[in-house]
C-alpha cells in the first residue's frame, strides 16, 4: 500500500499545485486573459467572470488536495477518505467545466483522470487499512504454545 499512498501523494502534489497556481490567476484576473481564457465560455454558466470559479478552485481543490497531502504523509487516521473526497470534488470540477463550456480538452481529460485514481486508490488504501488480520500485523504463533524456546543458550558466544 506503500506505492498506492505515494501515487496518491504525487497526483495531489500536481493537482494542489496546478489548482492554487490557476486559482490565483483566475481571482487576480477574473476576465481569464493571463491564462488564455474568454469570458464568452462562460456563457450558460451561473458566473459573469472567472473570479468565483478562482476561490473555487484555489480553496476546494488546491487548499484541500494540500490538506490531504499533509494527512497522507502524516499517516491520519482518516487520510483515505481526504484522498478519496479530493478525488471527487475533482471529478465534479471537471464534470461542471465541460457541461457549462461545453468544450473537453487534453487538460479536463487528464485531470479527471487523476480525479478517479485518488477515488479509487484511496478506497484500495481504505480497505487495506480495514483489515483487523493484514499480515504486516500478524504476529507468528508458535504450533507448542507451552513450550519455551531454549535457542540463546545454544549460540556461540564471541
Amino acid at each position: 500500500m506503500k506505492t498506492a499512498r505515494q501515487l496518491c501523494i504525487a497526483i495531489l502534489v500536481v493537482v494542489a499545485i496546478s489548482a492554487l497556481i490557476g486559482g490565483y490567476f483566475l481571482i487576480s484576473d477574473s476576465t481569464g486573459y493571463s491564462l488564455k481564457l474568454r469570458l464568452d465560455d462562460l456563457k450558460g454558466s451561473p458566473f459573469n467572470d472567472y473570479s468565483i470559479p478562482g476561490w473555487i478552485l484555489f480553496i476546494a481543490i488546491g487548499c484541500a488536495s494540500a490538506v490531504a497531502i499533509v494527512m497522507s504523509l502524516r499517516h491520519a487516521k482518516q487520510y483515505p477518505l481526504w484522498i478519496m473526497s479530493e478525488g471527487i470534488i475533482l471529478i465534479i470540477w471537471i464534470l461542471l467545466q465541460i457541461i457549462f463550456i461545453r468544450e473537453l480538452n487534453f487538460l479536463q481529460f487528464l485531470f479527471g483522470l487523476f480525479g478517479v485514481a485518488l477515488l479509487l486508490l484511496g478506497n484500495l488504501i481504505r480497505k487495506y487499512i480495514k483489515q483487523p488480520t493484514a499480515l504486516h500485523h500478524e504476529k507468528i504463533k508458535s504450533p507448542y504454545p507451552n513450550k519455551k524456546s531454549h535457542h540463546h543458550k545454544h549460540r556461540k558466544k564471541h
